[in-house]
């Protein structure tokens, strides 16, 4: 079984997923971290030279390969969730588990992310918003969802995503 971590950029994913594997037997693997080990090309450059079209059509190749996976936590683009072929991929071994930040969250965290992730770049908040509230309904596509507040930490997080899918596997295993 994998543990998948979807949400909204800044939501928290890279540091909940190396909180899960520091605090457990998974391993931790990255979406966008493999997509730039595929292409030899930052998420930056993709988008710059070939757009956002073909950066999904790589991140599906890349949600392709840790499908295969097992005993991993991933932590996957912002944006992974946009193609349901890619949950369905990612749910075949592994539990979806979205982090669900309030707006204003998401807004204290981007303030320095402006240079790092490529679809900031030309965008002020209102469009950050517009972005944040279109891909809402994609989230929904989860088996766990885990509220992310500006006070908790990582590690918290991580013993609470860890309890629920045990305690989701165990259901799982009576129902079959």
């Amino acid at each position: 079984m994998n543990i998948v971590l979807t949400g909204f950029m800044a939501s928290g994913k890279t540091a909940i997923s190396k909180a899960i594997s520091h605090n457990s037997e998974f391993q931790r693997i990255d979406t966008d971290d493999m997509i730039v080990d595929m292409t030899g090309k930052s998420i930056n450059d993709i988008f710059a030279e070939f757009g956002e079209d073909e950066f999904r059509r790589i991140e599906h190749k890349a949600v392709c390969k840790v499908s295969a996976l097992d005993g991993y936590v991933i932590a996957t683009g912002g944006g992974v969730v946009l193609d349901k072929d890619n949950i369905k991929e990612l749910r075949k071994n592994g539990v979806i588990v979205n982090l669900a930040p309030d707006f204003e969250v998401i807004v204290s965290r981007l303030a320095n992310a402006r240079r790092t992730r490529p679809l900031l770049k030309n965008s002020d908040i209102e469009d950050v918003k517009k972005r944040f509230l279109a891909r809402l309904p994609y989230y929904e596509d989860r088996d766990i969802e885990i509220r992310i507040v500006k006070d908790r930490s990582p590690r918290e997080y991580a013993e609470e995503i860890l309890t629920k899918c045990r305690d989701l596997a165990r259901m799982r295993e009576k129902n079959e």
